[in-house]
């Protein structure tokens, strides 16, 4: 069994944090979809997250406290954030399109259009469930069972911190195949998908269907 640890993350953890934040963007695809949509390229896009890091934004993924890192002796092999969604009284989706607004502008606004095709395929987060985001391993990593030991790990101190917690959830593209099974293994189940009839929405993500897996916990 590979030796791990598991910290929460600091500051110099935020280039690993930003390469796993991308690489969940483009979700095994050639579309990356702030570029589709913002016309920011991979180092733009790393420079908006690190402001809106800056903003310290509690209940949306993009919030250094949030995230825990996995580590393999010194290196830093798999992260995740999670968060309680609505514990504040807003949810996550909101949180995170206001400071996005906030930060772009006149980009947010020009990319109404676009934005309204993602809203055909929204699915709303579950109001009182833990959720987990921006789950990431390093290629060098894969296979070796990390990332479950990263969620259940996580899971664990969401119960220990909010003891009638009583769903985790997942969100993912329905193209993301090996992400699936490695979420089933952790025994998270299908929730709820929604599909986009809109072709343009293919430009924008790397699928058309978004799918909600839940763990009872």
């Amino acid at each position: 069994m590979t030796a791990f640890n598991i910290r929460v993350a600091k500051i110099e953890d935020i280039p690993f944090i930003l390469e796993g934040i991308v690489d969940a963007e483009f979700s095994g695809s050639r579309v990356f979809p702030y570029q589709a949509l913002f016309g920011l390229d991979v180092e733009a896009t790393k420079y908006l997250i690190r402001q809106v890091f800056e903003e310290e934004l509690d209940g949306q993924e993009w919030h250094l406290s949030q995230f825990r890192i996995l580590e393999v002796g010194n290196t830093s092999a798999c992260c995740l954030s999670y968060w309680t969604e609505g514990a504040n009284g807003t949810g996550s989706g909101l949180l995170k399109a206001q400071a996005l607004a906030w930060i772009l502008g006149n980009r947010w606004s020009e990319a109404s259009d676009k934005l309204n095709v993602l809203k055909t395929m929204q699915l709303p987060r579950l109001t009182g469930a833990m959720q987990l985001e921006c789950i990431y391993t390093k290629p060098d990593f894969r296979g070796q069972g990390l990332v479950g030991k990263l969620i259940d790990h996580c899971i664990a101190e969401a119960k220990l911190n909010t003891p009638n917690l009583e769903q985790a959830e997942i969100q993912l593209l329905g193209s993301n195949e090996a992400a699936m099974r490695s979420y089933t293994k952790c025994g998270f189940l299908n929730r709820a998908q929604a599909s986009s009839s809109d072709a343009e929405i293919l430009n924008l993500l790397a699928d058309n269907t978004r799918i909600s897996l839940v763990k009872q916990l």
